[in-house]
């Protein structure tokens, strides 16, 4: 049976991606920085947060324990 990830964003999740993004992955934390501060609407927020957090949780999984990114 596959394992399925529930697809609400926790605060949580959106911090651990947030420091990891910060540590390994420059790119996407000025994505999101940038989906963010362009627009203050509440949606866009959550849809930065959730695309932060799918990313981070695919890195962590394809790359193991650190999540490093794949160059």
């Amino acid at each position: 049976m596959d394992e399925t990830r529930s697809a609400r964003v926790t605060r949580a999740d959106v911090r651990a991606a947030l420091m990891w993004a910060l540590e390994r992955d420059r790119a996407a934390l000025l994505a999101h920085r940038a989906a963010v501060h362009s627009n203050k609407s509440d949606l866009t927020r959550r849809r930065a947060d959730k695309t932060l957090v799918e990313t981070w949780r695919a890195r962590r999984t394809d790359s193991g324990k650190d999540g490093s990114p794949r160059e």
